[in-house]
Formats: structure tokens, sequence, C-alpha cells
């Protein structure tokens, strides 16, 4: 009985084999792709001055720049100046009257012409170093006693480093 049982089970396992068809497609390896991304925005971190002080005898210089810039190899950061220059000046007003004003002349070189309005005054890419530029202001001169402001607006944006600009790398 016995082998019997041995014989019904080896002539089932044969058959098992002969009903599993394999074929040389089920041995080759398969072949997939993966897409593998990177994706980040451009960022950077403008820093300018919260005050300049000016003097009566002598100019003063202020920093502008990025403390931390992050663009792609199409890109840079373009800072300039939007508002508050006139003719080349930054114009002061006495808090205490406002019909009395000084001005300084504003430039990127000491000594030169004053800058244009909306002048572009630094650019920088990944590679610039440092991450800063400079703006030189002229001595008041002669000035009255009192207290004066005035404001200057600086804007900072990402352009195509194709585009034409500047002057502070």
């Amino acid at each position: 009985m016995k082998k019997k049982l041995v014989a019904a089970m080896m002539v089932a396992v044969m058959t098992a084999g002969m009903a599993l068809p394999v074929s040389a497609a089920d041995t080759a390896p398969i072949s997939q792709t993966v897409s593998v991304a990177y994706g980040e925005d451009s960022t950077f971190t403008l820093t300018i001055p919260a005050t300049v002080t000016l003097s009566e005898n002598a100019g003063a210089t202020a920093t502008v720049g990025l403390d931390a810039i992050n663009v792609s190899t199409t890109e840079k950061v373009q800072i300039s100046v939007t508002g508050g220059i006139s003719d080349g000046k930054v114009t002061l007003t006495d808090i205490n009257d406002s019909s009395n004003t000084c001005s300084s002349t504003v430039s990127l070189t000491e000594g030169d012409e004053g800058l244009a309005s909306d002048a572009v005054i630094a650019e920088f890419t990944m590679e610039s170093h440092p991450l800063t530029a400079a703006l030189y202001f002229t001595a008041l001169g002669n000035v009255p006693a009192g207290t004066y402001s005035g404001q200057m607006t600086y804007q900072a944006s990402i352009v195509s480093t194709a585009d034409a600009g500047a002057t502070g790398e």
C-alpha cells in the first residue's frame, strides 16, 4: 500500500511539473527606470543698514548685501535704490522745520557722481564673494542745528543673468 501511495504522489508531482511551463522570457532580467528629482525655489536674504548717520565734515559709508543666496545658475539677485534719491542725492528734512533741508550725494564709488533714480547698485550670483556692496554718502557741509531725517528705499529681486545690470559685484 505504501508503494502505491508513493507512486501516486510521484505521478502527481510529475503531472504538476508538466502543467507549469517555463519559458526563456520568464528567466530573463526585467529592467525598469525610476525618476530621481530635486527642486528648490531660489531664495536670498537682503541686508540693509537700519540707519546711516551723516555729518557736516565727513562722508559716510553704508553696506548693503545678502546674508544668504541660493539661486539657479541662470539667475542673479539685483539690488536697486527705488526711492529717496533725486538727482543723485538723498534729502534730509529738519523734523521741526520742514522748510529746512540738507542733502548728501550717494554714489557707488567715493567722490563719484550720484546714483540715478532706480539705479542697480549691486548684483550677486551663487559665485559672488563677498555678498556686499558699499554706498558712499558725501559730507553735508554747513547745516543749521536740528534733527534731520530722510529715507531711501531698496528693492532686491531675482532676475535672469542675461539681464543687463550693475556695478556692485
